[in-house]
């Protein structure tokens, strides 16, 4: 498997983030590529490429025009009434519903197009955004391309982004870019399959009333566990996409006794679809001790998973969701594309 990265993610770092009642430094931050590479390498993966450049043009194929170009301004208009250093953040959020729309001022852009406190702007924050698309278009190309598989090692993450808000970390949604890129290219279907432990509310809400798009998320129940307000098993999708969003909430301590019926009831669904591509939203923050997760899958049981989605016997894109146990992040990542690999 070709695995895809690029070092122009580090820029976005150093920013803080609101955890219930704390200001802690953010759990999302290039160590986590670091590791992740590392642990691959370990396990004897050497087909490890940099991403290639893309165009805009692809992103707006997903996200409205004043979205990417709040992403692309924030920092510098900020920047511009604070000065260097710090970060930006929101401190009000807009009424969706509303005829909302941003004026010149940061602030009102910060409100209008983000929907947590865990998406800050650094310096290098439109750098690593851009970087992650790049990587993940790179390794869609390898597939489109007659590939088996490819690994998108991208950071930020992406499924908490819809087409014109940002959130939990996420600022473009790097899966969807990469499914419509594919869709363009020719294919007709595409399913896409997440197992972070957050449900993808982003994604979930850029293909909820298409049916060339497939998704299926296995994630936390949101009675409990961000994002709370979406990933429901009654949502499956309205109009033309109706039966083609399946969500499976999982309790809080789900273990791998737990979770394996959910996944063999995804992967049906997958098949049924019959997608020329399946995209992989690989988000290990499943693990037992991940600092912002609560299920208790343990490391021998990445490669259990890998080795699952592997019997689809589809072209398959892996594209880096979360993650956030340090320590472990870089084997069970790792665990996951070996046992997929067969190994």
């Amino acid at each position: 498997m070709r695995i895809f990265h690029s070092n122009d993610h580090r820029g976005h770092a150093g920013a803080k983030e609101m955890r219930y009642d704390q200001l802690i430094p953010m759990c999302e931050s290039p160590d986590r590529m670091d590791t992740i590479l590392a642990a691959v390498k370990d396990q004897g993966h050497r087909d490890i490429v940099e991403a290639e450049r893309f165009e805009i043009a692809p992103i707006l194929r997903v996200h409205t025009p004043g979205f990417v170009d709040f992403l692309e301004r924030c920092w510098p208009l900020w920047e511009a009434e604070f000065g260097p250093g710090g970060f930006a953040t929101a401190y009000m959020f807009g009424m969706r519903g509303m005829d909302q729309v941003p004026n010149a001022s940061v602030h009102s852009m910060l409100s209008c197009y983000t929907f947590d406190v865990c998406v800050p702007f650094v310096a290098g924050t439109w750098t690593a955004i851009r970087s992650a698309v790049d990587v993940t278009l790179s390794a869609a190309a390898h597939v489109a391309a007659g590939n088996a598989a490819a690994f998108a090692l991208c950071r930020p993450p992406g499924h908490h982004a819809s087409a014109d808000l940002a959130g939990g970390y996420c600022y473009v949604n790097n899966a969807a870019v990469a499914a419509q890129r594919l869709l363009d290219g020719g294919a007709s279907r595409i399913a896409i399959l997440d197992v972070d432990y957050h449900h993808g509310n982003g994604t979930q809400s850029i293909f909820y009333e298409r049916s060339d798009v497939l998704y299926a998320s296995i994630h936390a129940t949101p009675e409990r566990e961000y994002p709370f307000l979406m990933g429901y098993a009654h949502e499956t999708g309205r109009g033309e996409g109706e039966g083609f969003n399946f969500n499976q909430p999982l309790p809080l301590g789900t273990r791998l006794d737990g979770y394996r019926p959910a996944l063999a009831a995804a992967l049906q669904r997958v098949r049924a679809h019959a997608p020329e591509v399946l995209i992989v939203s690989l988000g290990v923050d499943t693990f037992a001790r991940d600092p912002v997760g609560g299920f208790a899958l343990e490391t021998p049981d990445y490669r259990t998973i890998g080795a699952a989605i592997a019997t689809l016997n589809l072209p398959t894109l892996f594209v880096m969701e979360g993650g956030y146990a340090i320590a472990e992040l870089g084997v069970n990542t790792a665990n996951v594309i070996t046992g997929f690999a067969g190994g």
